[in-house]
């Protein structure tokens, strides 16, 4: 149904051609069904062959408990959901690079769903372009990589990851340093394969700002009580997936509240940040409306 709908799209050409000719040729009342059916049309033109091909970066500041606006900060970028397979204006992994690379950030975040139906043969050159990031890259896998649904592309993808130089955040934890800092990298399995561990965290260094990595944001309303980390990062939810200005509704994924961006979150261990970004690939249908593909660049300022 989605391949229908993707190759289907063109459809809208001819059509938009012959609302064209209705405007010039046809009566008054033909003249105002094809304006409207035109200004329609061009949207989902735009949603469909336009905006796809569009690559924004959107910034922000992230202030950790603990931090305030004049503490040291580090420099990261965070991207997720490509969704390379088979739709065929999936944004290049190439042109993501190239973009990150130009910011000269600290590091990399890659927030699973890498895939969409790919052909697995094609997994290697897919993704050989995330070798040539000038950052570390820390990285999850989501739903569509483990076969949430389709088929289990978990071990074509760790070994394009690990060509990569990739460091996979499954259930795990490192310690590193990221511009002169010492922080903690967390990191969490898909929440829909059932496999997610936080057995590691019982054993974290104190005293060292935490950052958490998965795909679904709803990660955060299962993260243990005594869990404490500072920061999550996810993706998974499009930004809502679907946000028209004058006619903003959610269909999100999620049982939680998160859509994208910044969120506060309360818990036992104390407040905890949610950022979800809205994602560099498709949605469901190929068709992102009004909301094209993304790369956060953050600054992060880390307590003393």
């Amino acid at each position: 149904m989605k391949l229908l709908i993707f190759w289907g799209s063109w459809l809208c050409l001819p059509f938009a051609a012959l609302c064209l000719w209705a405007l010039l040729r046809g009566r008054p009342a033909m003249k105002a069904v094809a304006a409207v059916a035109l200004a329609i049309t061009g949207v989902l033109a735009y949603a469909r062959f336009v905006e796809p091909r569009q690559l924004v970066t959107h910034r922000e500041t992230i202030v950790l408990p603990g931090a305030s606006e004049s503490s040291s900060p580090i420099r990261i970028a965070l991207f997720a959901d490509p969704h390379i397979g088979i739709f065929g204006n999936a944004m290049p992994v190439e042109r993501i690079v190239a973009r990150i690379n130009a910011e000269d950030v600290d590091a990399v975040f890659l927030a699973g769903d890498l895939t969409y139906h790919p052909d697995p043969a094609d997994i290697p050159e897919d993704f050989a372009a995330l070798g040539n990031l000038h950052a570390p890259l820390f990285a999850v896998l989501g739903n569509h990589d483990v076969g949430r649904p389709g088929s289990d592309l978990t071990d074509p993808l760790l070994a394009a990851l690990g060509e990569a130089g990739a460091t996979i955040m499954h259930n795990r934890a490192v310690e590193t340093d990221i511009a002169g800092h010492g922080i903690v990298i967390s990191g969490a399995s898909d929440l829909w394969q059932r496999r997610q561990d936080f057995t590691f965290s019982s054993s974290l260094p104190a005293g060292k700002p935490v950052i958490l990595l998965t795909h679904n944001p709803d990660t955060a309303l299962l993260v243990p009580d005594d869990f404490s980390y500072d920061l999550m990062l996810a993706g998974h939810t499009h930004g809502g997936q679907v946000r028209i200005p004058g006619l903003y509704r959610n269909i999100l994924p999620v049982t939680g509240p998160f859509d994208r961006e910044l969120h506060h979150f309360a818990s036992p261990a104390g407040e905890r940040l949610v950022y979800v970004t809205t994602g560099t690939g498709m949605v469901g249908v190929p068709m992102r409306f009004l909301m094209p593909p993304r790369v956060d660049i953050l600054t992060i300022h880390l307590p003393e």
